[in-house]
Formats: structure tokens, sequence, C-alpha cells
């Protein structure tokens, strides 16, 4: 079928030719749609042989826009991907017509505001395709007001270095404020990427963008009713040291829970979600032997691993994103427990932590606890330990699960009066209640496991799962967190 005149321009653009080229397979780019400035591009393609549905803004698109006839053609795109089970990539980019430091005053666009298939619309069927297929948005440049919002309804965001995202532009936030803090502070990417969790993945290429994309879809099904595709099993990789000499039997003691990652997972298959966000907890896709699981787990270098509110968004959005597509969990404790104090409690910490539990309660894919070093309070049922309903619950031999560690213990009997004598008794009865072979016996843990033999138990709880046919006929909706 011969192509459009607007499609022959919208595919000899250079820039768009050359992001298409690097996200898609070769050759398999089919316009559907394009409005008459050029300005949306839109179609679908394959990913590893998969098809997909791209919703794209041509930066580079000059001449009168008709935003109606935009968003209808957007409207269209987004239909299709529901409708053909497609997942969806959005490329944001700020049109041409667009500046970005000064805010339009709007006399001609009240039927894109107002009209039940305008704007509005566009945000709602975004969220309607939430659970439904993987949506993955990737920003180019500095966007802002409506552009933003399709952006971060999306399971996964990447930006580019130089791009930002805001609701207002630089001389509506200083009218409306008074604020004249720099752009970069309160819409850069790296501000989202490390503070307000909104980017998943900070780059600094177009080619690591769209990377980035092809990866992350390679872990996912295209649709709610189907599992993650398996992949080519490999070992992990060969240079990663014993984890006996990667855990520090101090339980204080820092380490890199990505040591402990690294000596298990399939080498060279993690991909991590909101990395530079949170970094006290790791959440993260990975294959073990070529099936996809996905992987949350404390990271002791960072804040020694406890939870905070920010944290506990982090881990409640990445279940819920595993939760709708199909995808089992992985939980690795090593975990003092919450943040307390005012600061903590003003932030919302109870209210988060009840996210957490209200999210792995309900998770309908099943799910694996495995006690690294430590598990105290409340922070063993965040990492969905006794009582939510793990697959399985193990613990590797030195492991310590009770409800205050020695050094809360010798705190609190400090503060009450205890002598020497008292302190010393109490500290033991905590190593006592700590040795968790007397919790197997008491049929309160399924296993102790050896520190080497975390592969194959991880490998047997995925071949377990990915067995068994899937039931799923409702999507799950994702957390927009």
């Amino acid at each position: 079928m011969r192509k459009t005149i607007h499609e022959e321009k919208m595919l000899l653009n250079p820039l768009m030719t050359n992001r298409l080229a690097l996200l898609l397979d070769p050759g398999s780019f089919v316009p559907h749609c394009t409005a008459d400035d050029g300005e949306l591009v839109g179609g679908t393609g394959m990913i590893g042989g998969r098809r997909v549905c791209i919703i794209a803004i041509n930066p580079e698109a000059s001449g009168p826009v008709e935003a109606f006839a935009v968003l209808q053609q957007e409207l269209a795109l987004l239909d299709l991907a529901e409708e053909q089970h497609l997942p969806l990539i959005h490329l944001a980019d700020r049109p041409a017509r667009v500046a970005m430091d000064t805010t339009a005053i709007p006399l001609t666009i009240m039927q894109t505001f107002i009209d039940s298939r305008g704007a509005g619309r566009v945000f709602a069927r975004f969220a309607h395709l939430s659970g439904v297929v993987p949506r993955i948005a990737v920003v180019f440049s500095p966007i802002a007001t409506t552009l933003t919002y399709p952006v971060v309804e999306c399971d996964a965001v990447v930006m580019m270095d130089h791009a930002g995202m805001s609701l207002a532009r630089p001389d509506m936030v200083r009218l409306m404020t008074g604020d004249q803090s720099p752009y970069e502070e309160y819409a850069g990417a790296g501000m989202h990427a490390g503070i307000s969790g909104t980017c998943d993945k900070l780059v600094f290429s177009e080619k690591d963008a769209l990377d980035w994309v092809r990866k992350y879809l390679a872990l996912f099904p295209s649709h709610f009713t189907e599992k993650p595709p398996v992949a080519q099993p490999h070992p992990p990789e060969p240079d990663y040291p014993k984890l006996r000499s990667i855990i520090p039997e101090d339980p204080d003691q820092q380490y890199d829970m990505h040591e402990v990652l690294g000596s298990f997972i399939d080498a060279g298959s993690l991909l991590e979600h909101r990395a530079r966000y949170a970094r006290e907890v790791i959440t993260a896709f990975a294959r073990v032997k070529g099936n996809v699981v996905g992987i949350i787990a404390n990271n002791p270098e960072q804040k020694g691993g406890i939870l905070f509110p920010e944290s506990c968004r982090k881990m409640a959005a990445f279940a819920s994103l595993c939760d709708a597509f199909n995808i089992p969990l992985v939980f690795l404790a090593d975990i003092p427990g919450f943040m307390v104090g005012k600061s903590a409690e003003q932030a919302g910490i109870i209210h988060h932590g009840a996210l957490v539990f209200s999210t792995i309660a309900n998770l309908s894919v099943p799910h694996l606890c495995i006690v690294v070093r430590k598990a105290y309070t409340a922070g063993l049922y965040a990492m969905g330990g006794a009582g939510f309903d793990p697959e399985r619950f193990v613990a590797f031999p030195n492991a310590c699960i009770t409800i205050y560690g020695p050094k809360a213990i010798q705190l609190l009997a400090r503060e009450s009066g205890a002598s020497v004598a008292e302190l010393f008794t109490m500290t033991n009865s905590i190593k006592d209640n700590c040795n968790v072979q007397t919790y197997v016996a008491s049929g309160l843990l399924d296993a102790v496991i050896g520190e080497d033999d975390i592969r194959a138990e991880v490998e047997q709880f995925l071949k377990n799962y990915y067995e068994k046919p899937l039931e799923r006929s409702m999507p799950q909706r994702v957390l927009c967190l």
C-alpha cells in the first residue's frame, strides 16, 4: 500500500528516522496516522520480533498546528494499543511551536480543553491502559503542562540528562510563587531521578535511552494475559566472590547488596528500576535460568537499609508493576526496620508502610522471602515475610530474625537501668532467639539454605511458577507512585 505524502515526509525526517531506527527492528515501522502538520508520528513496529505501538512527538515539525486533530490521532493510537494488545512507547519531546521558558496565553484552544475527546481524554486513555499493556515513555527535552501527565502515567520513564518536566514553565513558577530557583532544581532530569522518583532511568544519549526501552520490553509480556517471555539461560558472572565473603557477620556493617544479586542472577540480565532514588532499597528486574523475576532487596550500603517513606513508595510501585504483568517476586531481606522520629512521621512513614503491606498482601503473583542477614521489627513484613504468604520463607545460616537487634536491646536495657549481668543475659537471650535453625524446628521457617544455594532456591521457585498456566481475565492496575 502506497504511503501518503505526510507519511513519506515523516519517514524522511532525519531525527525521527534515527530514533525509530534505534528503537525498532530494522525496517519494521508501519505508519498508522500522522497529523497534517507532522507533529505527531504514530504507528507500529517490532522490538525483538514483537509488535509495539509508538506515539512520538516530532520536535522538528513546523507550520500551523490543529491541536485538536493531533489529540484525535493520539487517541486512535491508544485505542490501537489496547485493541491489539500492543506495548505502548511514548517518545515525548517539545514541539517546535512550544516555547519552554514562557507560557502562552490560551485564546483559541478551548476545544482541546473542554471537549470530551480533548486533552482530558488523552490523560484518561493513558490511565485506562494501566496494567493492560506495558507503557514506557522517553523524555528527550524539557516539557511542561499537558505533555507531562501522559509521560508519568506510564509504567517506566526514561529521561535524557538535559531533559526536564514541570507542571508550569519558569515564568509561571516565578509569577505565581515568587520562586526563582534554577530550572534544574525543580524540573531537571537529575532531580526527577534522585529526588522525586518520577524518572526510572537517567541516560546521556538517545541510543542509551532507546536501548534501555528494548531491554525493558524484553522482560515483559505484551499483555496482562501473558507471562513474561523466557530467554536463553546464562550462568551468573564468573568473577563474583562467594557470598560468605560478601556478607559481614556484624549485623550493622555496611555492604552492597548488588553483589548478592550478581552472585545468582543470569549474567548481564539486571535492569534496575529507579536506581538513583531511595537507594536504601533495590528494585530490579533480572533473569534466573532464563526466567524473569522481580527483585526487592534492602541495601545496607545506603542508610543501613532502613525503610523511609520514599523507599516504601518505590517498593509498592515496583511490586504493583510486577503483579500487573505476572512477574514473580523475590525479596532479599537485610533490614533493621522502618525509620522513626519526627521527620519520618511528618513524612507519613506509617501511611507509606501500610501502603507496602497492602500491596504485598494483595499480590496475585507468588513471592519468595530470603532473609540474608537480619530482619527486625515490621521490616520482616515489608519484605514479604511471616504472615504475608510467601511461597517459601527461608534464611541464610547466620541470619537473625527478631523484634529488636542486639544494639537496640542494649540501649533499651541501659535506659532502664539494667545491671551488667542483666544486660549480658538479655544479649545472650537475643542471640539464642536469632538461631534460625530453631525456627525451622518449630515450623516457623521453611528452611535454612546455604549462601551458595540461593540460585538453586530461586530457580526452583521460578520453575514452579512458569510451569503453571496463567489464570487472569482482568487487568490489575499499576500503582502510580
